[in-house]
């Protein structure tokens, strides 16, 4: 009984995550830029940096979800780690760059990057485990951390999330 729950939920896992592969290999991150009201204005050249950023990061999320669908756990290893590095802001990031990041951006942005990339990390340990299941789950999260973020504070670019804010549930 034991192996067969285990088995269920290794299927589960990795249902979940072909679903998400599908998801992600079909749903473009990269959508034209639109401002609205409110929204944190950045420095042109923060804001450049920061699109940059993102579309390493979507590159990186394709990488894993086609990977982890073939188990090439030295490309799940790489893309999950670089996510955690920060493929170009920690490089490129200038002293008066991070003085308004840290002015500028909200708490929550902060704590909804900082859990992104910890969840990166906990996704390259697993892949460098070899563990299907705990990497799959480690992915599952990371995009939901993306989905969150981008519902919060990127609306007008994923106008898809419009829908889905009424009915939202804490966990």
């Amino acid at each position: 009984l034991r192996n067969e729950n285990a088995n269920l939920q290794r299927k589960r896992a990795l249902a979940a995550s072909f679903g998400l592969l599908f998801w992600v290999l079909a749903e473009p991150c990269l959508a034209e830029e639109r401002h609205e009201p409110g929204k944190v204005e950045l420095s042109p050249e923060l804001s450049g940096l920061l699109k940059a950023e993102m579309g390493e990061l979507y590159r990186g999320v394709r990488t894993v979800a086609v990977s982890l669908a073939s188990a090439d756990w030295e490309a799940i290893e790489e893309a999950s780690g670089k996510m955690h590095e920060s493929y170009i802001m920690k490089r490129s990031l200038t002293p008066a760059m991070a003085a308004e990041l840290k002015s500028k951006l909200p708490e929550q942005f902060k704590a909804l990057d900082a859990a992104f990339h910890a969840r990166a990390l906990k996704l390259r340990d697993a892949a460098r485990n070899k563990d299907v299941e705990l990497s799959a789950f480690h992915f599952s999260r990371l995009l939901e951390s993306c989905a969150g973020c981008h519902r919060k504070f990127a609306g007008e670019r994923f106008p898809g999330f419009e829908d889905s804010t009424q009915g939202q549930h804490e966990h």
